[in-house]
């Protein structure tokens, strides 16, 4: 069964994913998942992006949403890796 997550969770979630995520657990709108608590609670605070993909997948499947947090969770990866690289040089 699929359930749209709402355009404003989709698009903020891409630029600030914690604060998101809190925003809307405080208010009671998180997306409908299969997710058990706890890994939502540890993917909440280490992995935020995953988590986000995940309820992306499960209630939406493989749509273009799920491609975009992907390809941004690559770029925010690399982007740091390289400044963790740099700054050990």
């Amino acid at each position: 069964m699929q359930h749209e997550i709402g355009i404003w969770f989709l698009l903020l979630s891409l630029f600030v994913p914690r604060i998101v995520l809190f925003f809307w657990w405080v208010t009671g709108n998180l997306p409908v998942n299969t997710t058990p608590f706890i890994a939502d609670l540890f993917a909440s605070i280490f992995v935020p992006r995953i988590l986000i993909m995940v309820w992306i997948y499960q209630s939406m499947g493989p749509c273009a949403w799920f491609w975009v947090h992907l390809v941004v969770a690559i770029l925010v990866a690399l982007r740091f890796s390289v400044k963790a690289a740099s700054k050990n040089s």
